[in-house]
């Protein structure tokens, strides 16, 4: 019936990209906690620490113990070291003195460009560093080696990126490349740019704080600076003597110690470094009492006496600039000096006070992304608590009464190991982290452990004044700071084995955490939220992606029961991580509600905190990525376009590579509504970008690359997307762990093999991308369901439709699990599960897929156009043809034919009859209207679908029966391939000769030779003048001329024709055979027997030679070779080729032809064969019952056949049976008084005359009478 079904319709209706949208490798995060909008941990794009802007020449000053860094030094090192020195200084009084304790150089730090500079030590009027009461002075000359240097440390931003540490896991450094410019990819713990809000912090250690990556920083919880022991130790003498105007300086170093604490709630980055120098205003107040009491010891010593209460010496507390305490130089204060504080049961604790505050001006540096300073810190703060140590006596008076001093010194050793191990790790040194976090966690378990043994034996006495054991709530609340504490180095631990691409590792980590947690604060502690936050970034960057959701949303839940419906960064967090988590593995519905709810809290963030909109670029990227992959290609657009917005004003250039990831998702929107140029446009910018600033083989830039080789495709230039993709290919497999981007090229790859004609190529590439992504992916992953539709397309190309079928249902599988059950895409793939059901002769399997298809395509959500839609219909209306259910078939023909029409035509249409009216109009406007050659194209392409349905209708509607409307639709079809700009000539004369064929069966012969002729001349104009195909028509014209009587046009015809056959075939075809029969015809009209005869035996010659003797169109011929003999009176001969017709009929086929059997037994009865007549009439009577039913008038005439056989062989008995069946038959069909009725009562009355039997012969000549008369009344 000439239907065809096409394997892939040019619907709109397409996929997202073979690539895989703009989520793509992972950013310089170590353990790959950045979002898909690459918020990493040292990202300007960042809030909280990240995106602070620190004076890079800012020269705040850090007392550390060390001259210099701690990067170089392994913790091994270090602690020999320490040992050494720390040894070395206090057992040999003969060896030098260590070195003077020095200032940073100028002393003072520059000032802030809005804020006032607090030094640590303001320089004197003469511009020196002095005090009154020089050390120098005392020892008669420079100190020399004898003092330990603890050079002020400068304070410095975050390092710069070609100093960066490499990741262990993640992208690599690279120069140039700062962490706020990486690509964006997985979760993290805390979103860019985040508002400044009081950040909410676990209950059981309120103190502690996370930074953006989710290090948990630990701080102190009992203040040193309030106790009774810090303010006699900063209010006595050397005496024992309590100093008032030393107690002031207590007061004052503790106001520090408060307002520095203050700033740093305040979470701001001028407020950090503000309180930095607050911190060191304290600890210089403090050092001023060190200094102060060593020399009233040291004079103590010298002069054999006691000090006396009041000002020694004239020693005093100056105030400098801006209420900021001038203190002794500390470049003077000795080692000893120290030492002899350490000793002193009264002033060790200064000592601690300082280890404590140096841990707090860590905490700020690290805050500010100043990890190297902090360390330095850190180690300091280390250091102090060292030398406090140094003294047994205090110590084990400390241990015995283990009161709340000893317990804050055990953990704050611990959070000083934790803090240092973080910043270690921020600056990846991973080794030495590991090191310290070890540490760490040994300090705090036996710390915790000691408290339960302490608590355990002195529970049944009274306790000293001053222990933890008495008040049970102090007791209480020691006990749970210290799990906080080791519950939070867990989780530091996991983040760094995170960092060192230890999976399974951090994993155990963050379970040993949450354990703690857990069972200490219960499921609703913040920290366990945390935790849990963390462990769903191990499962997404795992691709566990169900224990990731379950991790997350649980996460969210604590958080939420502790905010309420407050919003907050954290909350828009979470949701931001669930949407990833289902962008990932769908369903991407859900994806779209949580990134939507994400953007919802940022956007209304935003208006308190301006810094929250590069958040909020990062919740329109994902949901511009959602919207693409739900092929809501306008909503993409419009998302990326917004994202783009924020970015370039808030970045700082141009070609910032978040900039570049939202170019090329816009890149692949303009891709898949099918401009090219643009999409071009957007990857050339992506391109130049990423590999200016990461380099030609870095896997970004195969990302693009990616995308450009299908956009190639897609433009039908398939040697440019070969060579692109090939290129792309060749960077991802040099890449680790780059199996799914591996998989993906493959898998477009074949694409452009199979639209290049290389079918096979293109199932070996197919199935090469699956078996990768097998092994790279332990999901469903959404490219495996893209893949798989790709071998089903090529499957069915190739005819293996069991395959094709197999692999069509696991594609809408798997892609049911991320589009959900009734999303448009998986209409494309029901589609093409039809198509091959349909080839495979399945139609009514063919018909439900082509149902459910359009049923999906119709959903109001799906919002599908109509141009997407009538290609299915076109297959459903197939599919209904072939299952014989032609009113549905019709009905959905004409469906599918209006869109088309309001499709070209703007406006409504119902039916043919109304097209009909409008085909002049649309001729008129086709013929004047100025197109380019690209509307043109567009203009005729959709012509040419209506013209095709119409053909199909017509066909539908000749099965019906209907021959005048069928004939209508197909001129209509004709009408409209004549209307095409660029005019379809094969199909000008398919449908010309259909309409030919019409109107040959209508007899209509002029019309049908007007058709033909038309046909041929289309034929001609593309195939030229001596096709097989021009033969043929030329044949067919030379038919009707034939049966016009035109015997000569048409045999010139027949001549044509077989000149064009011979030429294509040779001179033995079956074609060539046909048009020699036709000429022998066309000869025995012309009464040119003889050589008609010989042409018939050319044609027997040719046919027996192609199908032997025995075939069916040997048999034809032979027939009409008899006809010629009868034409010639030779019956003999006539009658040989009759029965060689018959016989071969019988042989080869159920039935023989009752003209041929006719012409036989009238030739026996002619030659007085009659027995082989009789047997030849039997023979046609059955012949015609089985084709025309038993009352049927030939039926009649072969009896009276019959019986004229019997009367011939004088059987007069035997053919009365014959005669009165006739003339049963003649009186059922034809009126009673019709010829033919009297004629067969005459012959049975002749009958019945011959054999005397008279009764029967008056009765049948009584009622020959009767008719008769009656005809004579009404004549």
């Amino acid at each position: 019936g000439g239907l065809r079904v096409r394997n892939r319709s040019p619907s709109p209706v397409r996929h997202p990209s073979s690539n895989l949208g703009s989520i793509s490798g992972n950013g310089n995060n170590a353990n790959n906690r950045s979002s898909v909008d690459g918020e990493q941990s040292n990202n300007n794009d960042q809030g909280g620490s990240s995106s602070l802007h620190v004076d890079r020449n800012s020269t705040a000053s850090t007392p550390s113990f060390f001259g210099g860094g701690i990067r170089s030094m392994s913790p091994g090192r270090m602690k020999r070291s320490l040992k050494k020195r720390l040894t070395s200084s206090s057992s040999s009084s003969n060896k030098p003195p260590p070195q003077a304790y020095t200032t940073a150089a100028g002393g003072k730090p520059p000032s802030s460009p809005e804020k006032p500079p607090m030094p640590l030590y303001p320089a004197s009027e003469s511009g020196t560093l002095s005090a009154r009461g020089s050390v120098e002075d005392d020892y008669g000359g420079s100190i020399g080696d004898q003092m330990m240097s603890i050079g002020l440390a400068h304070t410095t931003m975050s390092f710069d990126v070609e100093d960066a540490p490499v990741r262990v896991s993640g992208l690599s450094a690279v120069a140039n490349i700062g962490e706020d410019e990486m690509v964006e990819s997985a979760p993290r713990s805390q979103p860019l740019h985040q508002p400044q809000q009081p950040q909410q912090q676990a209950p059981t250690n309120e103190n502690d704080v996370q930074d953006a990556d989710g290090y948990f920083i630990n701080t102190s919880s009992f203040n040193i600076f309030e106790s009774h022991q810090f303010l006699q130790a900063m209010g006595g003498s050397a005496s024992g003597v309590i100093n008032s105007s030393n107690s002031e300086q207590a007061s004052l170093a503790t106001n520090y110690i408060r307002t520095g604490d203050s700033l740093c709630d305040l979470k701001d980055v001028e407020e950090f470094e503000g309180a930095i120098q607050v911190y060191y205003a304290g600890l210089g107040v403090i050092l001023g009492r060190v200094r102060e009491w060593s020399l009233e010891h040291r004079r103590g010593e010298y002069n054999g006496e006691n000090v006396k209460e009041g000002k020694e010496d004239g020693v005093e507390i100056e105030i400098g600039e801006d209420n900021v305490p001038s203190t002794p130089d500390a470049s003077h204060i000795l080692y000893n000096d120290f030492l002899s504080v350490a000793h002193c049961p009264t002033t060790n604790i200064l000592l601690l006070a300082m280890s404590s505050i140096l841990l707090r001006a860590g905490n700020a540096h690290f805050r500010l992304s100043q990890y190297a300073s902090a360390c330095r810190d850190y180690v300091s703060a280390q250091s102090y608590r060292q030398l406090r140590h140094t003294s047994k006596e205090s110590i084990s008076l400390e241990k015995k009464e283990f009161g709340q001093v000893h317990v804050e010194d055990a953990k704050l050793n611990g959070r000083i190991s934790n803090n240092m191990a973080s910043a270690q790790s921020k600056q990846g040194l991973y080794e030495e982290a590991r090191w310290e976090y070890t540490k760490a966690l040994q300090i705090k378990q036996g710390t915790l452990e000691a408290l339960h043994k302490a608590s355990s034996s002195n529970s049944s006495s009274s306790s000293p004044r001053g222990s933890l054991s008495s008040p049970r709530g102090k007791k209480d609340m020691n006990d749970k700071n210290l799990v906080a504490d080791i519950s939070s180095t867990f989780h530091n631990i996991g983040l760094l084995r995170m960092n060192c691409n230890e999976p399974k590792k951090a994993e155990m980590a963050y379970k040993q955490s949450l354990s703690l947690r857990v069972k200490k604060f219960g499921l609703d502690d913040l920290g366990v939220s945390s935790t849990l936050s963390a462990l769903g970034d191990l499962y997404h960057h795992q691709k566990q992606y169900d224990d990731a959701f379950r991790s997350y949303k649980e996460s969210l839940r604590i958080w939420k029961s502790h905010c309420g419906k407050k919003l907050d960064g954290k909350t828009a967090e979470h949701y931001y991580n669930i949407g990833l988590v289902f962008y990932a593995k769908g369903p991407y519905g859900k994806a779209k509600t949580s990134v939507a709810e994400c953007l919802r809290i940022r956007r209304q963030l935003c208006s308190l905190n301006e810094d929250s909109l590069l958040p909020v670029a990062a919740a329109l990227y994902l949901l511009g990525l959602i919207a693409s992959s739900l092929g809501n290609y306008d909503e993409a657009f419009s998302l990326l376009e917004e994202s783009h917005g924020i970015r370039e004003k808030l970045l700082d250039s141009h070609d910032h590579l978040l900039l570049l990831n939202v170019q090329l998702a816009l890149g692949t929107v303009h891709q898949k509504r099918l401009d090219y140029d643009a999409a071009m446009d957007c990857f050339s910018a992506a391109l130049t970008g990423r590999t200016a600033r990461l380099g030609q083989d870095h896997i970004l830039v195969s990302e693009v690359l990616q995308a450009i080789g299908v956009t190639y495709t897609e433009a039908t230039e398939y040697q440019k997307a070969f060579t692109t993709l090939e290129e792309a290919l060749r960077i991802r497999k040099a890449s680790p762990k780059s199996g799914v981007e591996v998989a993906e090229t493959l898998n477009s790859l074949s694409m452009v093999h199979f639209k290049s004609g290389n079918a096979e190529k293109a199932i070996e590439l197919s199935e090469e991308a699956l078996d990768v992504l097998k092994s790279a992916v332990k999901f469903d992953h959404l490219l495996v369901g893209k893949a798989l539709k790709n071998t089903g397309d090529y499957y069915q190309d190739a005819g293996a439709y069991d395959d094709a079928m197999e692999a069509y249902s696991e594609s809408l599988r798997v892609m049911t699990l991320f589009y959900g059950r009734e999303h448009m895409f998986l209409s494309e793939v029901l589609n093409e599960m039809g198509v091959t059901r349909f080839k495979n002769g399945d139609f009514m399997n063919a018909k439900q897929s082509f149902t459910e298809a359009l049923r999906l395509m119709r959903l109001t959500h799906n919002k599908a156009n109509t141009s997407a839609i009538f290609p299915t219909l076109n297959h459903l209306g197939h599919a209904l043809y072939k299952n014989n259910e032609l009113k549905l078939a019709a009905e959905t023909y004409i469906e599918s034919f209006n869109i088309q029409v309001s499709i070209v035509t703007g406006v409504a249409n119902y039916g043919l009859k109304e097209f009909g009216t409008k085909l002049n109009t649309m001729k008129e406007q086709i013929a004047t209207t100025e197109r380019t050659e690209e509307e043109a194209t567009e203009l005729s392409e959709s012509l040419g679908g209506i013209a095709s349905i119409l053909r199909y209708l017509g066909l539908v509607i000749q099965e019906q029966g209907d021959f005048e409307a069928a004939l209508s639709a197909n001129k209509l079809s004709l009408s409209v391939r004549l209307c095409q700009p660029f005019k379809e000539n094969a199909a000008i004369a398919l449908m010309a000769e259909t309409i030919a064929m019409f109107e040959y069966k209508r007899n209509n012969l002029e019309s049908a030779m007007d058709y033909f002729n038309q046909a041929l001349e289309a034929k001609k104009s593309y195939q030229g003048e001596s096709t097989i195909d021009v033969a043929r028509t030329v044949n067919n014209l030379a038919n009707i001329h034939f049966s016009l009587g035109n015997l000569d046009d048409a045999m010139e015809l027949y001549q044509e024709a077989l000149e064009i056959k011979r030429h294509c075939l040779g001179d033995d075809s079956d074609e060539v055979a046909n048009t020699l029969n036709n000429i022998a015809h066309v000869m025995v009209n012309a009464g040119r027997e003889q050589e008609a005869l010989k042409t018939y035996h050319n044609v027997v010659k040719i046919r027996q030679e192609l199908y032997g003797k025995s075939h069916v169109s040997v048999a034809v011929t032979l027939a009409s070779m008899g006809d010629v003999y009868i034409k010639l009176g030779k019956l003999e001969i006539a009658m040989t080729y009759f029965e060689q017709c018959i016989r071969i009929q019988k042989l080869r086929q159920d039935h023989c032809d009752e003209r041929v059997l006719e012409n036989l037994g009238s030739i026996y009865g002619k030659l007085g064969e009659w027995h082989k007549a009789e047997s030849t009439f039997k023979d046609i009577i059955d012949l015609k019952r089985m084709a025309h039913g038993d009352e049927c008038l030939d039926v009649a005439k072969t009896l009276d056949l019959l019986a004229v056989s019997y009367i011939e062989q004088d059987r007069y008995a035997d053919s009365i049976e014959h005669l009165k069946e006739a003339l049963r038959i003649r009186k059922v069909c034809l009126d009673g008084e019709d010829d033919e009725i009297l004629a067969s009562l005459n012959k049975l009355a002749f009958v019945y005359k011959s054999l005397d039997m008279t009764e029967q012969m008056l009765e049948v000549r009584g009622e020959f009478e009767v008719i008769q008369a009656r005809r004579r009344q009404t004549s």
